[in-house]
């Protein structure tokens, strides 16, 4: 086999565990990046007694697996028509409502999150995890948006296959950033330039074994980000005050002008932590952490809207 022979097929479980059988045809993620590890478990010494020196044979428990991948941020084309990158904020806490012809939105939950299959083929060695369940962080910088994603999955036992046809045609060309193309930035009120936004939804993903059963689930959330901006004078903005004074403030950004091919990112409560002057190509900026914080009515530190 060849290293650069890689197929991810990733489809939503109607039921927990249990086997969505993704196909090539319908199921394929255009994806980058991708980082598997087959086989994550705990090793077990034995620790028996004998006559002799020696190591003790391991047994392993609590195997699962884990990959983590990108996928360009983009849209379906279609408003209304959900992204081809849907299934997997579906199966990274987020909940999916559709608005016919209009919009797709997804919102964060606290409960009943849908898990995915993933098969990952390596030449013909196809690995498979079940109840997969993930993390996710937008990335957005000079270039093309990114969602980068690491989930856990129940393990599977691999088997070789015979490697199907990919359909990416749902799979958008990018939208690169830049001007007349990423627009919307507003950070505590301010009309910033940015220069990078990363947030991560923070959700925290566990393998959780009983001695009767396993399975995957988000246990925590704690929301968090990165900005770099052009530091503008302050009397246009004093974030230094907002960090000293526990400032909170909404953010939002949108990429894509093109109905169809539209993503708005919009975090009602953030607090920006930390800031601190950087060199951006000769230019001033203001690197600051953000902690995204639930507002009263609860898991929507982060919201993501396809128009």
């Amino acid at each position: 086999m060849k290293f650069d022979e890689k197929l991810l097929l990733i489809k939503t479980e109607t039921t927990y565990g249990v086997d969505a059988a993704p196909t090539a045809a319908a199921n394929a993620i255009l994806a980058k990046d991708v980082e598997l590890t087959p086989l994550e478990a705990e090793a077990l010494e034995r620790g028996l007694v004998k006559p002799y020196l020696g190591a003790d044979e391991s047994i392993l428990v609590g195997e699962h697996v884990l990959i983590t991948f990108k996928v360009e941020l983009q849209a379906s084309g279609t408003a209304g028509t959900p992204p081809a990158l849907g299934p997997l904020l579906r199966s990274s806490g987020f909940a999916e409502t559709i608005t016919a012809a209009t919009r797709v939105e997804y919102d964060l939950a606290s409960d009943n999150y849908e898990s995915a299959t993933i098969n990952f083929l390596m030449g013909k060695n196809q690995h498979a995890m079940k109840g997969a369940l993930a993390n996710v962080k937008p990335l957005l910088e000079k270039g093309i948006p990114y969602l980068e994603l690491a989930y856990i999955g129940l393990w599977v036992d691999p088997v070789q296959v015979v490697v199907p046809t990919p359909d990416w045609s749902n799979w958008k060309k990018p939208t690169p950033t830049g001007e007349g193309r990423t627009s919307g930035f507003m950070l505590n009120g301010y009309a910033a330039e940015p220069y990078k936004l990363t947030l991560d939804v923070g959700q925290g993903v566990k393998f959780i074994e009983t001695l009767v059963s396993a399975r995957i689930d988000i246990t925590t959330r704690s929301s968090s980000g990165s900005v770099s901006i052009e530091a503008p004078d302050i009397n246009e903005h004093d974030y230094f005050a907002d960090a000293k004074n526990s400032t909170t403030g909404a953010l939002a950004i949108q990429h894509g002008q093109v109905p169809g091919l539209i993503c708005k990112i919009d975090c009602p409560k953030v607090q920006v932590m930390s800031p601190k002057y950087g060199d951006y190509e000769g230019t001033a900026s203001l690197d600051m952490d953000l902690k995204l914080i639930p507002t009263a009515a609860g898991n929507d530190e982060i919201k993501i809207t396809f128009e």
